[in-house]
């Protein structure tokens, strides 16, 4: 054999020592994750397979470290939870990467952490195609009945990772730059995505819906694309008819100093806010300058939302355009916005008003549809003292002024366009159809000039070019709605999956049970209660009703897709008579002087009822009884076995009970809602129970739950 002919030999000799092959390509090497602080520094492959794996020293079950390196979980799934644990209970990381460049995670579901990824520093980091799912959650203190407010988020803070740490996330990158996150998806977890000093990066094709936070949260973060993602159901704080408080949850969350960003074509209905902007204490508490500027908010959906579809404040020169805001409390909160942009946004049904801004100047509003809502524009200014007089207000205009409201279309709303104390505003080429009032001038306004038409084409903002490419905008007609948000103590329900809500129920007179999950039949029987319908298809509302008088413990259970679900609970069958009084205001936060005296006044109505279930908001009871000073006296004669009782009121605001002539509940104070709960022991018999109750101003509510406890 010639010298020459052994040179291709042993070449081979030596890729085969190389690759493991003669002709391999450096195919990555196949790895299990079956221990922590998993070091990998080169690209691999996860053999499949579901790996339980707790990180015990918090820095990573399986840690990356090194630049080009592809990571292929290969559909492995890493779950850092014990069996049966609390999702509060979840902590740890996951995957972390530390540092380099270019690396790529992908196809991999990671969950039971309080962190499922975390990257710091990686630039060009890539995250693909992963199930980032069902990772911590605070449990809720908030019930149906009442909020708690222990349960409201803190995002002002974030400089020390305090969101990672206080709340954790699916995703989060912490000054990571040109990152890419692409085609993931996460459930029923408090946060999603959180980019954290971040920049230059893309988030889109995304589904991060039905989370208790965030759906997507930055934080100093600029330069930044987010498209075409879902970020629907992120909320906390909701229970529709009692009480509408998002917490500060929101589908998107962009807080201090997050400027030249691209939101476009996302979906974020549904949330506690849909966007949420804030330009940060940095800027109204310390320094006054800086804020979340030239962000362009683009072609979203934010409706449905429990307080804001978009909040954007204290800050300047952005887009909003062709965002869809139905159903919200206002579908545009805009404080202390200034030389920014409304333009094209179709606005229907807010509860408050449709764009509102106070404190604002030097803002353009064109080209809108308000359709039923209370107002359509409200521009005011206050006595704000807090910004007015702070380190924002001693740099900033803070005057209502120098607005154009140009082509805007008001339809069906109770007014139109609302201004207090604002001057210097051009009113021109609006349109109103059956509306209550078209432009209402209260007190303060000057220079308000009212035109035919404006001058100059229509604004015209070209739609920004994006990498996202998914459809995220629900169609026409789907599964819409503030009813639909369905919150247990651990969040948003997501009712792709089969279940039940609630799973318990303590109630009076019926109480409704919701069956979600995927199309099919169901059948339902019951004991204890009254169950309609027995049969039928999937999504349903199953109403329970106790049969007769006194306290009926009952089990629902239905059958549907194989599986066999259920609920329990207690219903009082109980007839009350309900007396409403009015009586004399003594001034603010103070109930009446004589209660005797307010009870042997006229009673102004009286019915009678299955529930003391009555959450009336700032509305009136009824017509006869009016929204402030009105007093409730409610009593009921219930036939119960013999034993040991919990009973339970919520009430805004001073409440008494009393049962069988024993006083067991007194908060007789001005209170927002409170729940107040006492033990009783009662003898096997018919029991008479009394409820007193007086309504100051504002917010009114006062229930009554019963269950047996021994």
């Amino acid at each position: 054999m010639s010298p020459r002919s052994f040179r291709p030999i042993l070449f081979a000799v030596v890729m085969f020592l190389l690759t493991g092959a003669v002709g391999g390509q450096g195919s990555p090497r196949e790895i299990t994750l079956d221990s922590d602080d998993l070091l990998i520094e080169e690209s691999v492959v996860v053999k499949p397979g579901e790996y339980r794996v707790a990180d015990a020293t918090g820095n990573g079950v399986l840690i990356i470290k090194g630049d080009d390196l592809t990571i292929d979980l290969n559909g492995a799934v890493l779950d850092g939870s014990s069996p049966g644990a609390a999702p509060d209970l979840y902590t740890g990381v996951g995957i972390w990467v530390m540092g380099g460049k270019n690396i790529t995670i992908r196809n991999g579901t990671i969950r039971g952490f309080k962190v499922g990824i975390y990257a710091k520093e990686s630039d060009g980091l890539k995250i693909e195609g992963c199930e980032v799912t069902r990772n911590f959650r605070q449990r809720l203190g908030s019930t149906p009945e009442r909020e708690d407010s222990n349960d409201w988020l803190w995002p002002h803070k974030n400089d020390e990772n305090e969101w990672m740490k206080n709340y954790g996330a699916a995703i989060y990158l912490d000054r990571c730059t040109e990152a890419t996150v692409v085609r993931n998806r996460g459930r029923d977890q408090q946060n999603g995505i959180i980019l954290t000093r971040t920049e230059r990066s893309a988030v889109f094709d995304n589904d991060f819906s039905y989370h208790s936070g965030w759906g997507l949260a930055m934080w100093r973060s600029n330069g930044c694309e987010v498209s075409n993602n879902r970020f629907d159901y992120c909320v906390r704080g909701y229970s529709h008819g009692v009480y509408h408080r998002g917490q500060d949850s929101a589908g998107i969350l962009v807080f201090e100093q997050c400027s030249d960003n691209v939101f476009a074509y996302n979906s974020a209905t549904h949330g506690g806010d849909g966007f949420f902007l804030y330009a940060g204490h940095e800027t109204t508490r310390e320094t006054g300058q800086g804020g979340c500027t030239r962000n362009i908010v683009y072609g979203n959906d934010f409706s449905h939302a429990v307080a804001n579809g978009i909040e954007a404040t204290f800050s300047t020169t952005n887009l909003f355009i062709d965002n869809i805001l139905d159903e919200c409390d206002y579908g545009i909160w805009a404080g202390y916005s200034y030389y920014s942009q409304f333009l094209g946004n179709k606005i229907s049904r807010s509860l408050s008003a449709g764009i509102a801004i106070e404190h604002g100047h030097d803002n353009l509003i064109a080209g809108n549809t308000f359709d039923r809502d209370n107002r359509g524009i409200w521009l005011w200014w206050d006595m704000d003292k807090e910004f007015i007089e702070g380190p924002f207000g001693k740099i900033h205009n803070t005057d209502s002024q120098s607005y154009r409201i140009f082509r805007n279309s008001f339809e069906r709303c109770k007014q139109g366009i609302r201004l207090e104390k604002t001057s210097l505003v051009r009113i021109a080429g609006n349109t109103f159809q059956k509306c209550g009032e078209e432009v209402v001038e209260k007190e303060g306004c000057k220079e308000i000039l009212r035109e035919e038409s404006p001058p100059g084409p229509a604004a015209i903002f070209p739609a920004p070019t994006v990498r996202g490419k998914m459809n995220a905008i629900q169609p026409p007609g789907g599964r819409r709605g503030r009813r639909t948000m369905m919150i247990d103590e651990w969040g948003p329900v997501d009712p792709s999956m089969l279940q039940l809500f609630p799973s318990q129920v303590v109630g009076s007179g019926g109480a409704s049970i919701y069956l979600f999950g995927p199309e099919g039949n169901y059948d339902a029987t019951a004991t204890g209660v009254e169950v309609t319908p027995a049969s039928g298809t999937i999504p349903a509302i199953l109403r329970v009703r106790p049969r007769g008088p006194g306290l009926h413990d009952f089990t629902v259970k239905v059958r549907a897709g194989g599986q066999t679900l259920e609920t329990t609970g207690t219903l009082l069958g109980a007839e009350w008579h309900v007396r409403y009084y009015r009586w004399a205001p003594r001034g603010p936060r103070e109930g009446p002087a004589d209660w005797k005296k307010v009870l042997n006044q006229e009673v102004i109505e009286e019915t009678e009822s299955d529930r003391i279930d009555f959450v009336w908001g700032s509305e009136a009871p009824s017509k006869k009884v009016p929204a402030n000073y009105f007093a409730t006296l409610a009593f009921a004669r219930i036939p119960l076995s013999g034993g040991k009782y919990e009973v339970r009121t919520v009430s805004d605001d001073g409440v008494r009970l009393t049962v069988a002539g024993r006083k067991v509940i007194e908060n007789w104070t001005w209170h927002g809602p409170t729940e107040d709960v006492a033990t009783i022991q009662l003898t096997e018999g018919t029991h008479t129970f009394l409820l007193e109750h007086f309504e100051i101003d504002g917010h009114a509510q006062l229930q009554f739950f019963l269950k047996k406890l021994e």
